[in-house]
């Protein structure tokens, strides 16, 4: 019989040089040992941080359950059992927590205090990555094969519009800002602008030298957006003019990335190591990129503490990980 310590630390030893090439003299993070999650194994998708509630979510599609982590003691909480859910956020202002549901094509609503099932919105298809409008409460919701993006009003419990997208979305963000939706386009390697008022793409990005983009994160005070490529670069775009300001190298096979605006870091989740990116006046420069759980593919930042947190399943467990700066 095996320990977490011993598994995870075999695991990092046999992902040391693998990462080599990325890291940096002084490590950018800090990584902790695992938290272990009852529940079983199984994979883990979108993660996000209800920073006023002090909780950390992980939708663990694996076992169809919203694994759940009080950041103030570090301890478990019961996990809800909310099918294969993928896409999370957090709509403060309804006081609920939105999930997008894969394979049984809904969105589920859970109250953000007591996280018991409010209500389930039928979906016309599968949701992946959701991205909510904070002025007008819609929530907008796209899926990796479909051409469409669906745009939900969970007040009135329906499906508003369809907005007609190329094949191939990845992760979608709202930009509070500048009041626009923004969403990666993994197969022609581009990012959408999207207009909430009249919905339809105002404007189309070239991600390049990014290929297939999956992680966003936007900087609303500098008026940047972060596109990270599987192929191991993040290239930071004006959302003003759409114009490529700089790039960055990161580990390869990114998935889900994360901005600690406090800190200005890009952190990129890059299944099993997390590479770190500093924004600055001159552009990105890559910090290095550390080793975490081997399936780690999906992370959050706590913005209280700047700690950032990733999921992951080994050897017949899952589990949640801190790493700190």
């Amino acid at each position: 019989m095996f320990s977490v310590r011993s598994l995870y630390a075999a695991a990092t030893i046999m992902m040391i040089a693998g990462s080599a090439v990325f890291a940096s003299a002084a490590a950018p993070l800090k990584v902790h040992e695992p938290i272990s999650i009852p529940g079983g194994s199984g994979r883990f998708d979108y993660m996000t941080v209800d920073s006023g509630m002090h909780r950390l979510f992980a939708t663990h599609k694996g076992v169809k359950q919203l694994a759940v982590l009080d950041l103030r003691t570090k301890a478990v909480m019961p996990s809800i059992n909310v099918g294969t859910t993928q896409g999370i956020v957090v709509d403060r202002k309804a006081g609920t927590i939105l999930l997008g549901g894969e394979e049984e094509h809904r969105i589920v609503v859970l109250n953000r205090s007591t996280l018991a099932i409010q209500k389930i919105i039928a979906t016309p298809g599968p949701v992946d990555a959701i991205a909510l409008d904070t002025r007008t409460g819609l929530l907008y919701a796209d899926h990796d094969d479909d051409t469409a993006i669906f745009v939900v009003n969970t007040s009135h419990n329906r499906l508003v519009k369809s907005i007609s997208i190329p094949s191939g979305p990845e992760y979608i963000c709202y930009d509070s800002a500048d009041n626009y939706i923004y969403q990666n386009i993994k197969r022609n390697n581009t990012v959408l602008k999207i207009s909430p008022k009249s919905g339809k793409i105002v404007a189309t990005w070239s991600s390049l030298p990014a290929l297939s983009p999956h992680g966003m994160a936007i900087d609303s005070k500098t008026g940047m957006l972060f596109s990270a490529g599987q192929n191991g670069v993040v290239v930071e775009i004006n959302l003003k003019t759409g114009k490529r300001i700089s790039t960055a190298r990161i580990a390869k096979g990114v998935d889900q990335i994360a901005f600690d605006s406090g800190l200005k870091r890009i952190y990129c989740a890059c299944h099993g190591k997390i590479s770190v990116v500093q924004e600055t006046t001159h552009g990105l420069t890559a910090l290095g990129t550390v080793n975490a759980i081997e399936t780690a593919h999906t992370l959050a930042v706590d913005p209280s503490t700047h700690s950032v947190w990733t999921t992951g399943f080994i050897a017949g467990g899952s589990y949640f990980q801190e790493l700190t700066p």
